[in-house]
């Protein structure tokens, strides 16, 4: 599972009045993304005692922990989340996020996809996660 944090040192940026903390480098990802547009850019939060739907999709999906801690699963591997990392959901593979501890968690979300147009919908294809 492919987690940073924003707890990375800066790159100095435009003349050193910005500093940059990537998470995901430039030209990164180029080669997985190719061909791809980008579906969506969100937030969304679940209850304490909540989780989202287990499903999958064929987009590059990202979650940016803003509040909360959370319980993030892909596939069969599970780890927990804090404020400031930043998972990648690779494509078509099953995923579940949950909060733990107390309260709410809340994540900012983006997909580089590969759907046809109009094959986003509302809703993802539910999906059993494994074992």
């Amino acid at each position: 599972m492919y987690v940073k944090n924003t707890k990375i040192p800066p790159i100095l940026e435009h003349g050193g009045t910005c500093k940059t903390f990537f998470m995901v480098g430039k030209e990164q990802m180029r080669e997985e993304t190719m061909g791809s547009y980008l579906e969506y850019v969100a937030e969304f939060e679940i209850a304490e005692g909540s989780h989202l739907e287990p499903h999958k999709h064929d987009t590059h999906e990202f979650y940016y922990i803003l509040k909360g801690r959370a319980l993030m699963q892909i596939e069969n591997e599970k780890r927990e989340m804090e404020v400031g990392d930043l998972v990648h959901i690779p494509p078509n593979k099953v995923h579940t996020i949950k909060p733990i501890g107390e309260g709410p968690m809340r994540a900012l979300s983006f997909a580089a996809s590969f759907l046809p147009p109009g094959g986003a919908g509302t809703e993802a294809e539910k999906a059993e996660l494994p074992g």
